[in-house]
């Protein structure tokens, strides 16, 4: 598992910091933390996305950024 080897060396490098850049879009994207309960085991964020994509890519999305009304971004927070 790709996470685990960046968070267990503890070396720094630029693969970890794309790996950890990666996560951190998906949590943006789909408002949901990779620490959240329904990702236990081999369950996770990433295989979530990935296996959405593309197809059903609208079905993870948050919501909120598939909107088309007219909300300012300060009213989303």
């Amino acid at each position: 598992m790709v996470e685990l080897e960046f968070g267990l060396a503890g070396k720094v490098s630029t693969n970890a910091d794309v790996y950890s850049y990666r996560i951190l879009l998906l949590e943006v994207f789909t408002r949901r933390k990779p620490t959240d309960e329904q990702f236990d085991g081999d369950f996770s964020l990433r295989q979530v996305v990935a296996e959405a994509f593309p197809v059903a890519l609208s079905e993870v999305i948050d919501s909120n950024l598939l909107n088309e009304s007219n909300t300012t971004p300060t009213q989303l927070l």
